[in-house]
């Protein structure tokens, strides 16, 4: 009896050890927070253009770890919700955006990290954006600390990113070219 109920010891504690080791979590922008117009007016183009997800491939990255958490993003899906809102801000600002027309530009999320303090959870991205045709081209960061939660401070994160992207004049300037 007793050879027996050593090897089952031995594999519950491997189970148990591996099971909780570590925990992965797959975090993202949840949702769109809106620019208001009081903080970015009008945008004066006569041009039409298109943003195009510039990240080829859907692949998880690890971008954190905190304790035993392990944090992975997807910036292809990133890049997807960041467009997604670029396009609605920038067509409420009267830009005409269009998903195959005029001028195109290629928008990327090239790196997120999410740090830890003593009060606050900090994200940090950094977006690229480019004219297809490589007349324009810059990098925009996003930065932003919730004492509440990791899922604000990335939302914070996404918002101030389009913000710096809506309200850059060089950008205004490449989509009035």
């Amino acid at each position: 009896m007793f050879s027996y109920s050593k090897p089952i010891i031995v594999l519950f504690l491997f189970i148990f050890g591996v099971l909780f080791s570590a925990c992965s979590h797959v975090v993202y922008p949840r949702g769109p927070i809106p620019v208001t117009m009081d903080v970015v007016g009008p945008i004066d183009t006569p041009n039409e253009i298109s943003l195009v997800n510039g990240v080829a491939d859907s692949e998880l990255i690890l971008i954190a770890t905190y304790g035993a958490h392990k944090y992975f993003a997807d910036f292809k899906h990133w890049t997807d919700l960041i467009v997604d809102q670029l396009e609605t801000e920038l067509g409420r600002r009267g830009v005409r955006v269009k998903p195959d027309g005029g001028d195109i530009f290629t928008v990327s999320v090239e790196n997120a990290r999410l740090f830890w303090g003593a009060w606050a959870i900090r994200c940090i991205v950094n977006v690229r954006m480019e004219k297809v045709d490589g007349t324009w081209s810059k990098t925009f960061e996003g930065n932003n600390t919730s004492p509440a939660t990791l899922y604000r401070a990335i939302d914070g994160a996404a918002y101030k990113v389009v913000l710096a992207i809506i309200e850059d004049q060089d950008f205004k300037k490449a989509i009035s070219q």
